[in-house]
């Protein structure tokens, strides 16, 4: 295996989620909530691993965040460069890619990958979750978007030198995914393989729209409607369902409970498919007790 080849593809398409520049323009209204209850008051952003040329957060935002005690996101910024690290150490030591789809999708991955994945030898040895995730930016590239424009990339910049807080560390994201079973893994990757590149184009743009638009329950519908269209079993739509969005909107909310101070307002953004939904973010604050209003 051409391990030195392997670590460099992957650092490179990984390190560019840790870097990024701010542009001039502000971005459309974005999902942003306030939560009140019993003088606590935290301010929610639904944000998006890529963003476009030119378009930053809206000045309110970005004034509401200087005024907050805290920004928790995720994973803090600090720990942020470690899941690039943790990624990497994901690598199979055997052809792990090749048992975990049929010789047609790896034929096709190939093809596919031939020029920005380091052709088969390469390839072979990442797991089908992980190949899922490269896909997925890959085709926001091509859809005009960019992984060094993210939300969290744009807060962090703004935020400066202040220490910011996660809700999850790097390796329980990461293990989110990589622990699914091979069947479940290789069904993700197939059924988004099988829709046609410009319709998962279409559908990359759709949901950067709805994002800009503001409005959480039409991205919860949004990613229903995605994995209607990718045709996933029951079983294994589930499965993803339970453990990359329900499971983790869960911690959040219960990780968030130490930073709650009266008082003392926090900037707290996640990803913005996990605020809508009856087991979203937002419905689990409003069975706490909290109000929650749209900015």
């Amino acid at each position: 295996m051409e391990r030195k080849k392997l670590a460099s593809v992957m650092m490179i398409f990984l390190l560019c989620w840790v870097s990024a520049s701010l542009r001039a323009a502000e971005s459309g209204r974005l999902p942003f909530y306030e939560a009140r209850k019993d003088g606590v008051q935290i301010f929610i952003l639904g944000t998006l691993h890529v963003g476009k040329e030119g378009e930053l957060l809206r000045q309110d935002i970005a004034q509401t965040l200087s005024r907050s005690s805290q920004l928790i996101m995720e994973v803090s910024s600090e720990e942020m460069p470690t899941v690039a690290l943790s990624m990497a150490s994901r690598f199979c030591q055997d052809a792990c890619l090749r048992r975990q789809v049929s010789p047609a999708t790896f034929n096709k991955l190939s093809l596919l990958g031939r020029d920005t994945l380091g052709g088969e030898a390469v390839m072979e040895h990442i797991p089908a979750w992980m190949m899922s995730s490269m896909l997925a930016v890959i085709d926001a590239s091509k859809a005009g978007l960019s992984p060094q424009l993210g939300t969290e990339q744009q807060l962090i910049q703004l935020w400066g030198a202040r220490p910011t807080r996660g809700l999850e560390k790097p390796e329980e994201q990461i293990d989110a995914l990589a622990s699914f079973e091979d069947s479940v893994q290789r069904e993700m990757l197939e059924c988004y393989l099988a829709l046609p590149e410009e319709r998962r184009l279409a559908l990359t743009r759709t949901l950067y729209q709805i994002w800009q638009s503001g409005d959480a329950e039409a991205l919860f519908n949004w990613y229903q409607k995605m994995n209607e269209e990718e045709k996933l079993s029951s079983n294994t739509a589930r499965k993803i369902d339970e453990k990359l969005v329900v499971s983790r909107n869960k911690r959040f909310v219960e990780r968030l409970r130490p930073y709650l101070t009266s008082g003392k307002p926090v900037f707290v953004a996640v990803g913005a498919l996990h605020l809508g939904g009856n087991q979203g973010v937002l419905a689990l604050l409003r069975e706490q007790g909290f109000s929650i209003t749209a900015r």
